[in-house]
């Protein structure tokens, strides 16, 4: 029986999205065209305008969960100062939101050029390579991202995601374990738990997990995945 779920459940229709849920959107957008900023343009004169559209881009993002509008403010705010490390970093989330991995990739890779020291950013190419299921680039970039700060809970999540997807799930648990102690109210990292006691066959461990999941986040995206799981873990265990 637990075979069987092992072949059920799918670790990706688990999966989140940097920092906040997802949106569907096409994903088939191409990636940004502009140049990469360089010194010589950069000028520490932060514009009104700038401030403005950085400001109503939030609102969108934050206030009123409109992505697709959110990206066009956050366009303005790149090309009035391509040297804004927070611009990209906000563009690359609305564009995650909307499913767009390959302009969200963009926008946290500019990011990093601007900032080569913001852990966040490589998190987020990561987390964008890791949808667009190119491992070994997302594991790079997030192994980089824990060099820069060991202590951030979301790119232990996402390291371990990677791992997991590539088989290496020995390695990918401590990651999901230590994003869990760095957090202990991300559910995400519970149900990459429960997935790995499945593929262990300890079925108690595991329902413990997705029931700890779903307490932590019990509307969220993973909801419906993860109850599924806890009724199959729940038969699987009557019948022992």
């Amino acid at each position: 029986m637990l075979q069987r779920l092992c072949r059920i459940i799918s670790f990706f229709a688990l999966g989140v999205a940097l920092w906040a849920q997802t949106v569907p959107g096409d994903s088939s957008s191409k990636a940004q065209q502009s140049p990469s900023p360089t010194p010589a343009v950069h000028k520490l004169n932060p514009s009104r305008e700038r401030d403005a559209a950085m400001a109503t881009g939030e609102r969108f993002l934050f206030k009123f969960h409109d992505p697709a509008k959110a990206v066009d403010e956050f366009k303005k705010v790149i090309k009035l100062d391509p040297w804004y490390g927070q611009g990209y970093m906000l563009l690359g989330l609305a564009q995650m939101q909307l499913q767009h991995w390959t302009d969200a990739q963009w926008a946290f890779e500019e990011a990093t050029k601007v900032e080569p020291g913001n852990a966040k950013a490589f998190l987020g190419v990561g987390s964008a390579l890791n949808e667009q299921h190119d491992y070994v680039g997302a594991q790079k970039a997030l192994e980089h991202s824990l060099d820069l700060n060991p202590e951030l809970a979301e790119a232990h999540y996402e390291l371990a995601r990677t791992l997991a997807a590539i088989g290496k799930w020995d390695l990918a648990a401590p990651h999901a374990q230590r994003a869990i102690a760095l957090n202990p109210d991300y559910a995400g990292p519970h149900a990459l738990m429960g997935n790995f006691y499945v593929q262990n066959e300890d079925p108690q461990a595991a329902l413990h997990e997705f029931e700890e999941c779903l307490r932590l986040d019990p509307n969220g995206s993973l909801a419906p995945s993860v109850k599924q799981m806890i009724a199959q873990l729940k038969k699987v265990l009557a019948e022992q």
